[in-house]
C-alpha cells in the first residue's frame, strides 16, 4: 500500500528550511532588531511623532555602533591575553 506524501510548496519549504549566516551577515541583522527596537522606545518617549523616526535612526546608530566599539574592545583583550 502506498502513502500519501504530501507535496510542499516551494516558498512554504524556503520557509522552513534554516539557512546558515556568515558572521559578517549575522552582524547585518543586528541592524533590523536594533532598528526595531529603537522604533519602540522612541514612540513611548517622544511627544511629537515627526521626532520618532529620526530620534529612532539616531538612537539605533548609537546602540549598534557600541555593540561594535564593545565588541572590538573585547577582541582586543583576547587577542592581549592569548
Amino acid at each position: 500500500m502506498m502513502e500519501w506524501i504530501p507535496q510542499t510548496s516551494p516558498i512554504l519549504a524556503w520557509l522552513t528550511t534554516p539557512f546558515v549566516l556568515a558572521g559578517w551577515q549575522r552582524m547585518l541583522m543586528l541592524i533590523p532588531l536594533c532598528l526595531s527596537i529603537s522604533i519602540v522606545y522612541k514612540t513611548i518617549k517622544c511627544e511629537d511623532l515627526k521626532e520618532v523616526p529620526a530620534a529612532s535612526v539616531v538612537l539605533c546608530a548609537a546602540i549598534v555602533g557600541s555593540m561594535y566599539a564593545v565588541g572590538v574592545g573585547i577582541w582586543v583583550l583576547y587577542v592581549l591575553m592569548a
